[in-house]
């Protein structure tokens, strides 16, 4: 005589967990996260920089607008700059060769462009892409870009359709001290709430 045995959901099935093993121990909505300060964001930013800088033998100023231009993607910036390095720097305001000596010139007979001033011994400043006007001009530009619209890292230059970007250089020089805390951030101890006025 053959005795057959038929499955029956009496037993339970071993190697299976239960369903309480099963439930998430978090919500769908919890996330884990980590809250960085204006310190932190600032030396991860600078180790990127130098990191890519070294890579593509940019200086880390240029360095620093391709991360912008690309939203700090580096290995996909590091890609495309290798396959089309000039259409890259083109396309982040900074065309080829963009590394220069940030000064002001005095030329003569110049009549700036946009105030239309032709003062004989006026300072005046070109970006790369040599659009010049006159430092007083480009300050009042810089100020209301920065004081109005909250920009810093991607002012382009004051003539209509170029892309040129200002350059973290050329801030430095012709922005006032003043307005240098607002697109440099707060300090360690301004941060810490320790700065007192």
């Amino acid at each position: 005589m053959i005795v057959i045995k038929e499955f029956d959901d009496d037993e339970p099935d071993v190697g299976f967990s239960q369903d309480k093993d099963l439930k998430p121990t978090k919500k769908a909505y919890e996330v884990d996260f980590k809250v960085f300060s204006p310190t932190d964001i600032q030396a991860h930013q600078d180790k990127q920089i130098n990191e890519v800088s070294a890579i593509l033998g940019q200086p880390s100023e240029a360095t620093a607008i391709l991360l912008r231009h690309l939203r700090w993607n580096k290995e996909r910036l590091i890609e495309l700059y290798m396959e089309k390095p000039d259409m890259v720097l083109e396309k982040a305001g900074l065309g080829p060769a963009s590394a220069q000596a940030v000064t002001t010139k005095v030329i003569k007979g110049f009549m700036c462009d946009i105030c239309v001033e032709d003062t004989p011994g006026l300072e005046t400043y070109a970006l790369k892409c040599g659009h010049r006007y006159c430092v007083d001009c480009y300050r009042q530009y810089l100020a209301q870009k920065i004081k109005d619209e909250g920009e810093a890292a991607r002012i382009q230059c004051p003539t209509s359709g170029c892309s040129r970007i200002v350059d973290s250089k050329s801030l430095d020089m012709l922005v006032a001290a003043e307005l240098k805390a607002r697109y440099e951030g707060p300090t360690e101890d301004e941060d810490l709430g320790l700065i007192y006025t």
